[in-house]
């Protein structure tokens, strides 16, 4: 009895070993392929951010300057630190295939805020024209931002499209794995349940 007690455990032993291994090689790949995908994830939606604060710095600037009330002035000194926030956030995205564009759009954000100032400081000396003029070019540096956040995603999208590829192959070559694995479980199981059942049955026999 405690033999058969012995080749019972022995055998979910070596199952329960065996599903551990696979189910941490998965786990593992997983997570590990879940933390890329959100580290791009996060560039794309950095750039993305940029390109909406810059947006908003000039909606908000132009509520100022047709109305200077104490709410769109706090709105607007939210929206400076936003796209000031996002530029420190897009400065952390620079690599070898960006590092010019990324300059430049880095540049392009610190014009805007400039250009803001400068506007806001004409307004308060009230000299509408100037301001309005300034306020026309700070309209069209936020327009060239969110083109240039196009030109940066795309190439994002090329510099990582190697990498979608080989999550790809990585998950084809996972789907194989586990194939070959279920099929080694179950040759094991098939051995393990002839020694098993043999080991049974030689009593008998004797």
């Amino acid at each position: 009895m405690n033999s058969i007690q012995q080749k019972i455990w022995l055998l979910v032993a070596v199952v329960m070993f065996f599903m551990a291994a696979i189910w941490t090689a998965l786990t593992y790949y997983n997570q590990r392929t879940q933390h890329q995908y959100n580290e791009i994830l996060q560039r794309y939606l950095q750039l993305h951010e940029a390109a909406s604060a810059s947006q908003k710095i000039i909606v908000d600037m132009n509520n100022y300057l047709l109305a200077s009330t104490e709410a769109n002035k706090a709105s607007l000194d939210r929206s400076k630190a936003g796209i000031l926030e996002a530029r420190n956030g897009v400065m952390e995205l620079r690599n070898a295939q960006n590092d010019f564009t990324l300059t430049s759009y880095v540049n392009l954000i610190d014009s805007l805020v400039e250009t803001t100032d400068r506007s806001l400081l004409l307004h308060e000396e009230q000299d509408t024209v100037a301001a309005a003029q300034v306020f026309t070019e700070a309209t069209s540096i936020s327009n060239y931002i969110s083109e240039m956040s196009l030109t940066l995603l795309d190439t994002e999208l090329k510099t990582y499209e190697r990498f979608y590829r080989d999550i790809i192959a990585q998950s084809e070559a996972f789907n194989r794995l586990g194939i070959w694995a279920l099929l080694l479980i179950t040759c094991l199981l098939l051995l393990f349940t002839y020694w098993f059942s043999s080991g049974i049955t030689r009593p008998v026999k004797n």
